[in-house]
């Protein structure tokens, strides 16, 4: 007498099933996100959906075990497979958590926190939903005690220069300069560079800022970084007005100044 070959699991199908939709999700959200400009609190929705599939076929997985181990069911192998894809998918936030643990949470940073330099343009063509552009001042003692070296910078050159070589190092850096604007008598001898970045892989916009003072015969130099979404930037406000500096400061000491330029002339 031929024996009953067992029954084939439906619940491990749906988890590896779910488990497959989660990671087109994901992969949809970041793709409509950083080529067609699909909306951020949309793509963070489907990415927040996605987790939460995630989580659903871990659950359905286990009960197919559990299922497996009883009945002698076929399907070990589909919940095995939707539980490694779905921790694989869940890796990705848990691996931000020492990160979220360690930096504040906050998500506007800027050089001078008692004076910060203020969104115009980038003000005017925030999206609807987005942060404000105002600064918050509870984020100034904070950020003071967890970046103690974002500070003014000094330079020895003039004004209007500096926003040209601050306009290029952004331009370098693959951000996109929306307002050029060089210190003049009508602006109070303060010049101003706005631009967008985009993160590196779902691309979300932070607008940055950059602001050139006169001050006697060189520049006072001030950042401001701030993510458009989100409470938490996981520090790479910090990271970006640090990656500005430094790429002026390369920009500065490998060109020589106007003044020089007019002498040897």
């Amino acid at each position: 007498m031929l024996k009953a070959e067992p029954r084939r699991l439906l619940v491990s199908k749906w988890a590896v099933r779910i488990a497959g939709i989660a990671v087109a999700l994901i992969a949809i959200a970041i793709l409509l996100h950083r080529l067609f400009d699909l909306p951020t609190p949309v793509a963070l929705n489907l990415i927040m959906l996605a987790l939460a599939g995630a989580v659903l076929a871990i659950l359905l997985a286990i009960f197919g075990l559990i299922r497996v181990w009883q009945r002698g069911y076929h399907g070990a192998g589909n919940a095995l497979v939707a539980i490694a894809v779905s921790v694989a998918i869940l890796m990705w936030p848990v691996s931000l958590l020492p990160t979220i643990q360690r930096l504040p949470e906050i998500n506007d940073i800027t050089t001078d926190t008692a004076n910060p330099p203020p969104f115009r343009a980038l003000a005017e063509n925030r999206p609807a939903g987005a942060q404000s552009p105002d600064y918050s001042p509870a984020f100034a003692e904070i950020q003071r005690k967890s970046y103690p070296d974002l500070r003014t910078l000094s330079v020895n050159r003039a004004a209007d220069e500096v926003v040209t070589l601050v306009a290029q190092t952004l331009r370098r850096s693959r951000m996109e300069v929306v307002r050029e604007e060089p210190p003049s008598a009508e602006n109070g001898n303060v010049g101003f560079v706005e631009a967008v970045d985009r993160t590196l892989i779902m691309g979300f916009h932070d607008d940055v800022v950059v602001r050139v003072a006169r001050s006697g015969r060189g520049a006072l130099v001030d950042v401001r970084s701030a993510s458009r979404y989100g409470r938490h930037d996981l520090g790479r406000n910090a990271t970006r007005i640090r990656d500005v500096l430094s790429g002026l400061i390369d920009k500065l000491q490998s060109t020589v100044p106007e003044s020089r330029r007019g002498r040897s002339s």
